[in-house]
């Protein structure tokens, strides 16, 4: 299982002072993908997947489902874009499944 620190340097990857190149995009997105995944494993594992979980987090997780499922564009600024939503998205989650004590603070 990928730890919670790597889903955060995928975070860095596409959110840093530098764009990753584009011959990374294909790969990135799938990372990102996953990482979508295994926080929404989680939260569902916490009780925050369903109607009765955090509000922020229920939003956040059908954003994913949403997100995930869309293919990558092959315009490399609207590819750029995407990774960019993607990333914010797994950013935000991670954040909120920290602040309602679902996962621990990652370094």
């Amino acid at each position: 299982m990928k730890p919670l620190e790597a889903i955060a340097d995928d975070i860095g990857d596409v959110l840093g002072e530098q764009d990753p190149r584009e011959s990374e995009f294909g790969e990135i997105a799938e990372r990102l993908r996953g990482d979508l995944l295994r926080l929404v494993a989680i939260a569902n594992a916490a009780g925050d997947g369903g109607g009765d979980g955090d509000a922020e987090v229920c939003r956040l997780l059908q954003r994913a489902r949403t997100l995930r499922s869309e293919a990558l564009p092959d315009d490399s600024r609207q590819a750029l874009g995407q990774l960019r939503r993607m990333a914010g998205l797994v950013n935000d989650l991670l954040e909120r499944l920290v602040e309602t004590n679902i996962v621990k603070e990652v370094a």
